[in-house]
């Protein structure tokens, strides 16, 4: 009779659990329904993962143009940023819904650009940047360009102690920059690894003694 009542408590049990795991099922499948969200210029096609965070992905005319957390549709932490042509721009962390912190910025065609610190969307701190076929070129810390010079192709550039290399791979300078050029103490070689000059550099070139 024991015996009896025990096989019943046991088959009780593994029912209430499979119905308790089949509710749980339900609530996830809920909680993770895809829902549409609309905002400035798209919208964002993802679920809500605590509060008002939201994971998804934001399209622009239908095209991707980011993917990962997003609160109030702006997005925030690690997640992804894509050129128009699909490939990736971007991935690192977000604030305020542009590249600040830790990240790698991507090439149109894939190659990497560089890595290391953003803030306010743009390279600045400690990073390294590799020119079109994927060679270093140079490392250190990197800056917003001034204003008046955002016409040129890439508002990031060295500033301070930086290192920059040959296509070969050789030691080209390693010094002061002022705004990506070579401007204070530091050292420059030739392509075969030869000291050229080692004093003060002005605006590019060494200091006339």
């Amino acid at each position: 009779m024991i015996s009896v009542i025990l096989v019943v408590i046991i088959i009780l049990g593994i029912g209430i659990w499979f119905y308790l795991s089949s509710q749980q099922n339900n609530k996830n499948q809920v909680d993770h329904q895809q829902i549409k969200i609309f905002c400035k210029d798209g919208y964002i096609v993802g679920h809500y993962i605590a509060g008002n965070r939201f994971l998804g992905q934001r399209f622009i005319n239908n095209k991707l143009i980011s993917e990962g957390i997003f609160v109030n549709a702006i997005q925030v932490g690690n997640g992804k940023e894509y050129y128009e042509n699909g490939n990736l721009k971007y991935e690192g962390n977000f604030v305020a819904g542009v590249s600040s912190g830790q990240g790698k910025l991507y090439e149109e065609n894939g190659k990497l650009k560089y890595i290391g610190t953003f803030k306010n969307g743009y390279a600045s701190g400690q990073g390294r940047i590799f020119d079109v076929n994927g060679r270093l070129k140079c490392e250190g810390n990197f800056t917003r360009v001034p204003s008046s010079q955002e016409n040129t192709k890439d508002l990031s550039v060295p500033s301070g102690h930086c290192k920059e290399y040959y296509e070969n791979g050789q030691l080209k300078y390693d010094g002061d920059f002022l705004n990506g050029v070579w401007h204070g103490e530091g050292r420059s070689y030739n392509a075969n690894g030869k000291l050229t000059f080692k004093g003060k550099f002005l605006y590019g070139k060494p200091e006339k003694k």
